[in-house]
């Protein structure tokens, strides 16, 4: 028997099944992935929640993804878990560059440079840099994106029941792993709606309708399961909801309008909860997006189609930037806010108008002088998109250089706060210490990088400046899984120890006599 032959025919027959544009988008996601990201896979950086979570996935079913909490209890059976940057961050990677090809199928996209572009932004956006500050689980983060496509590309191609349903079910799993890639679902439903209509693939109008709510059915009925699923696995792991942002608080329909006005406000001022924070990353991102508006009037002049079809095509495009900010109406919850960890829908901002850069190729103008404006302006648009792309890749670097030195000079400050409290007098190691105030430390020798105009210019989320992570209370985990201090005896106070007049009277840390022995107790005074 022959295994090898067998194997490399199967890969070879793979190999056949792809297009070339497909292996252009794929390699190029990965090349760019390297470049983009390979600073944070090839060294390990930990902050925030990875500094608590590397040997474990954090909130799992308690937080709705219980997909991942299969994942997690599979893994805890078999091979342990372990926040690995290089296996987690170059898995991640391949599942990009594999999410890109099947944009890149679903969509035909017959330029081999518009697919290589396409696999690139999807692996350069900065999104994917925030995601990469949660090391410990990003492969399965990326596994959701792959079914968020898929979901969409299973249903569009062909509109069956079974179809129906199984599309249901990839998204179901999808927010199994992380809700918030519903977005990138939505959003593949209405740009395919929309470039049906430039097809002439409807008719009447109601076929356009139709179609639009079979869509919205399949992410009804999606999100259902999800919901279905998130019940069952809580009761039988006799869980309630995390008491984190709003997670466990109900929805309000009443503060629902406020939310679709915030959805299309956060689209429309470009920032992106902080991913593009420069001005020319905001500015260049408008250009781009009006372009694109006088190319999609400029198709619809073009097509000879009913004018009804052209008008509902364009109340469904109106909606696009919703679908790609839905995760703003997700809560109605005080505590609730949305980080650019959520937002990797806003990338068809970059992506619709590489594919309708497609379509104006395969068109002839309509004069010659409004052809020539929409020709330049496309030029435009691409030169952006090119800049953008370099810019991101150059950014999510600079966001890795910001939490490298975030974490030395935390380090550096927590060594020296655990040498203050073992050379205190009086200490004994079997004594309780008690971190009061935790939250409000201030230090007037924190460094002063930490107020670089450079380094505030990166404002994804998990990326903190170093007093951001010193002042966090949950830096805790920092203690004990960098450092190896805190034990059972180390705890973070409530209240209720600085309430006592002793520490009251107390100055706060680093002044002398903020660390002091009081009734047995090594008292730490971080702040007021």
């Amino acid at each position: 028997m022959n295994f090898t032959n067998k194997i490399e025919s199967k890969i070879l027959s793979i190999k056949n099944n792809l297009s070339s544009q497909q292996i252009y988008g794929f390699v190029a996601a990965l090349i760019a992935g390297i470049v983009a990201h390979g600073y944070i896979i090839f060294n390990r950086i930990s902050y925030h929640d990875n500094t608590a979570c590397l040997f474990n996935l954090g909130g799992t079913y308690e937080s709705g993804r219980w997909m991942l909490g299969f994942v997690y209890d599979l893994q805890m059976m078999t091979t342990k878990l372990f926040s690995v940057p290089v296996f987690n961050g170059l898995l991640s990677i391949v599942f990009i560059a594999i999410a890109a090809m099947l944009v890149i199928d679903l969509f035909k996209v017959n330029s081999k440079f518009i697919a290589g572009l396409i696999g690139v932004i999807m692996v350069v956006y900065p999104v994917v840099a925030s995601i990469f500050s949660f090391m410990f689980t990003s492969w399965e983060y990326q596994l959701g994106l792959i079914l968020s496509v898929l979901s969409a590309k299973v249903l569009i191609e062909k509109r069956t029941v079974g179809r129906f349903i199984c599309a249901a079910i990839l998204l179901a799993v999808c927010l199994g792993f992380y809700q918030a890639f519903m977005s990138v679902t939505i959003a593949l439903f209405l740009i395919t709606l929309f470039f049906d209509v430039l097809d002439d693939k409807f008719g009447k109008v109601i076929d356009y309708i139709k179609t639009g709510l079979i869509y919205l059915a399949n992410l009804a009925v999606g999100l259902v399961l999800w919901a279905v699923m998130r019940k069952v696995t809580m009761a039988v792991k006799h869980i309630s909801a995390v008491d984190y942002k709003g997670m466990d608080e109900g929805f309000s329909l009443s503060k629902a309008p406020l939310l679709f006005v915030d959805a299309f406000k956060a689209f429309f001022t470009f920032g992106q909860e902080g991913i593009n924070a420069v001005l020319y990353q905001r500015a260049f991102t408008a250009l781009i997006v009006v372009i694109a508006i006088v190319q999609i009037i400029y198709l619809l002049v073009k097509k000879q189609t009913a004018v009804s079809i052209k008008l509902v095509s364009i109340i469904g495009l109106i909606l696009l930037p919703l679908g790609m900010n839905v995760v703003y109406l997700l809560s109605t919850s005080s505590e609730y806010n949305v980080d650019s960890v959520m937002v990797y829908g806003d990338i068809f901002i970059y992506i619709l108008p590489l594919l309708m850069i497609e379509k104006l190729e395969g068109m002839e103008g309509l004069s010659g002088l409004i052809s020539a404006i929409v020709n330049k302006l496309t030029w435009i648009q691409l030169a952006l998109i090119l800049v953008m792309t370099i810019g991101y890749t150059y950014m999510d670097n600079a966001a890795y250089m910001k939490g490298e030195i975030a974490q030395e000079q935390a380090i550096a400050y927590f060594n020296q706060l655990i040498t203050s409290i073992k050379s205190c007098e009086g200490f004994e190691d079997d004594m309780e210490i008690v971190l009061v105030g935790w939250s409000n430390l201030e230090d007037g020798t924190f460094a002063k990088v930490d107020n670089s105009d450079q380094l505030e210019a990166i404002k994804i989320t998990k990326f903190p400046r170093y007093t951001d992570l010193v002042k966090y209370e949950g830096s805790i985990y920092f203690l004990r899984e960098h450092l190896g201090f805190g034990n059972e005896n180390v705890t973070i106070d409530d209240g209720t120890v600085a309430a006592e007049s002793a520490v009251k009277a107390m100055p706060t840390y680093p002044n002398d006599g903020a660390i002091a022995v009081i009734d047995g107790r090594v008292i730490v005074k971080l702040g007021e």
